[in-house]
């Protein structure tokens, strides 16, 4: 039986268009990785019965501005192993389930979130499972039988940098996999990409790429002080040599007030240690301007990722990458409402595109605390669902922020103050 999804590696070239011309070329790297095990068989090569040699992945990334997907075919073997489940049943699964493919889908996000992680613009964010396949009896071998896995990755703008990992090679285990190639197509550019246990990680950025800042790897500069200084044991020791020196003579009273100060100095040691800084001089080094304003960016646009989900852990997973503090529970509770009114078929937004209009870096001259404030001005594009149709919907909102460093985390959208929001259509456009 052949699947439906067997037929992505075949594709018709149509002349002039050049997205067409590199799946062609995937096709026949694709065939060529699927051939060679099989003549390594037939030749005779040296491969031991107690070793399950797997076939090299291909995978599949198309890049749009709406989303990446990446279609992979892992092969019987190492889906039983990798995942702990029975292939055979997939067929089996309900179609209604509209994508959520059970503990299928389930096992298979979190695995890839795990050893093949893709970051957006710097941000890690968690596949969305859209097709699973059993191919038995692939078309070009009735030996080979292959899971069909097809998730696709949020972006709500053109990336301007995707980060590829692959950490399962299992060179230890029995199923030495020696190499995963990933065939990256965009509009613009086509890229062929080979992961190895010595080279796990690849970096892909369009032709026209922006500033690109990982808002967990940019720690802001801390200017060490010219001294600390423990203020109540020098205070008091000072205090009762005063005491001492004005004493004309050595009385009860003097002993006793300068014992006192001598006790009270040691028991505070360590108690009230300040810095000492110049004051012209900030204590903090806030990043270049740029650098500040691609970290809000890269931070803000993931927070309208997660409208993309439905399954509460992985919005409030996907929000803590950009978000903290009360504002986290706040964004995390509103989206939770609006799924509720999803459920209900209540009318909905759809978000379907952000644009960033301007950012602006307001003045942090003299910074105590690791935080800027951000003047933002963006779109919302989106469609809005009710009663069977839909319209179009763009929102303009401006709005400060405060992106604060956070320890051991980084960089996140720690408070907001909305100035504007309103809509720029007449919602009359139908999604057609």
């Amino acid at each position: 039986m052949t699947s439906k999804r067997s037929g992505r590696l075949n594709c018709n070239c149509r002349p002039g268009r050049f997205f067409e011309f590199n799946r062609r070329t995937a096709s026949l790297l694709s065939i060529l990785l699927l051939v060679g095990p099989i003549c390594g068989t037939v030749f005779g090569l040296s491969i031991t019965d107690s070793v399950h040699v797997p076939k090299p992945i291909n995978i599949e990334v198309e890049v749009t501005d709406a989303e990446t997907e990446i279609h992979l075919l892992v092969d019987e073997t190492l889906f039983r192993y990798w995942f702990s489940l029975d292939p055979i049943l997939i067929p089996e699964l309900d179609e209604d389930l509209n994508g959520d493919w059970g503990q299928f889908g389930d096992r298979v996000v979190e695995w890839l979130d795990l050893h093949a992680p893709v970051q957006v613009d710097g941000v890690q964010v968690i596949p969305v499972i859209s097709d699973l396949e059993w191919q038995e009896g692939f078309e070009l071998n009735d030996l080979l039988n292959f899971v069909a896995i097809t998730v696709t990755y949020p972006t709500k703008a053109r990336p301007q940098r995707l980060d590829f990992l692959w950490s399962r090679f299992d060179t230890e285990d029995g199923f030495p996999l020696e190499s995963v190639y990933y065939v990256l197509a965009s509009m613009d550019d086509y890229r062929v990409f080979r992961f190895r246990e010595d080279t796990t990680g690849w970096s892909w950025s369009p032709p026209d790429a922006g500033l690109v800042i990982d808002p967990e790897l940019v720690p802001p500069g801390i200017r060490a002080p010219w001294f600390h200084l423990d203020l109540l044991p020098v205070l008091f020791s000072i205090l009762g040599l005063i005491i001492v020196w004005k004493s004309r003579r050595f009385t009860m009273q003097t002993v006793f007030s300068g014992g006192f100060c001598a006790v009270v100095a040691l028991t505070s040691l360590g108690s009230s240690v300040i810095e000492v800084r110049p004051f012209w001089v900030s204590p903090v080094q806030l990043p270049e301007s740029s650098v500040a304003e691609a970290l809000f960016e890269t931070l803000h646009r993931n927070i309208y990722r997660a409208f993309d989900y439905e399954n509460e852990e992985q919005i409030y997973n996907l929000l803590d990458r950009s978000v903290s503090g009360e504002l986290l529970q706040q964004i995390y509770d509103e989206i939770h409402e609006s799924l509720l009114m999803k459920l209900e078929e209540d009318a909905v937004c759809d978000v379907r595109a952000v644009r960033t209009l301007d950012t602006e870096l307001l003045s942090d001259v003299g910074a105590s605390e690791p935080v800027f404030q951000v003047r933002a001005e963006w779109e919302v594009i989106g469609t809005v669902k009710h009663w069977g149709h839909g319209h179009w919907r763009k929102n303009l909102s401006r709005a400060i922020y405060d992106v604060r460093w956070i320890p051991d985390t980084g960089w996140r959208i720690d408070a907001v103050d909305v100035i504007e929001q309103r809509r720029l259509d007449d919602g009359q456009e139908l999604v057609k």
